[in-house]
């Protein structure tokens, strides 16, 4: 079992770590005007961010772990399945682009769902493992990740409006931030 600290402290290393995320849109200029060096030192870091959450919610779930019926198992495994389909349809549809493209924005494939798809796998996969696992504390991690993606999804949109202008706006208006509703 685990305890409410360890929940506790689990949680604010997600969100510290997810903001530092933020910070390369939160610049005045953007991640795009940054030397091809620190974009790949900010990509690695985001990737080891984003590894070692992974790596915590899986320790968090393992502790949180109850026996529920069949049909939870198979909707978590359903949900979990989904959340990586998304994931790897979004990274697929950037095609060579390190998060944000330089010349112009994807609006096709995932993103014409979602602005953010791969946010939404991520959230729907998180979803899909607690229910799997029958874990009150892998939903509340979801609950707050689903939250801490949006507000980097904010910081990445104002970059994208610097950058894009109108067109963005036009393609904010139309689509849907995260979740397709």
């Amino acid at each position: 079992m685990i305890s409410y600290q360890e929940f506790i402290l689990v949680i604010l290393y997600m969100v510290m770590t997810y903001n530092i995320i933020a910070l390369k849109y939160s610049r005045s200029r953007g991640f795009s005007y940054l030397s091809r060096t620190s974009r790949a030192f900010l990509v690695a870091l985001h990737v080891f961010i984003v590894i070692t959450n992974i790596f915590l919610y899986f320790w968090l779930i393992s502790k949180d772990f109850n026996t529920v019926q069949g049909v939870f198992r198979v909707s978590g495994m359903i949900l979990f399945t989904a959340g990586i389909f998304l994931i790897l349809w979004g990274i697929y549809s950037l095609e060579r682009a390190v998060f944000i493209p330089d010349e112009n924005f994807i609006k096709t494939g995932p993103f014409a769902l979602v602005r953010h798809p791969m946010y939404l796998g991520g959230i729907i996969g998180a979803l899909g493992i607690a229910v799997f696992a029958g874990s009150t504390f892998g939903l509340l991690y979801t609950i707050t990740l689903a939250a801490v993606l949006s507000h980097i999804a904010n910081y990445e949109e104002e970059d994208l409006l610097k950058r894009f202008g109108s067109e963005y706006e036009k393609y904010k208006g139309k689509v849907p931030k995260i979740f397709p509703f």
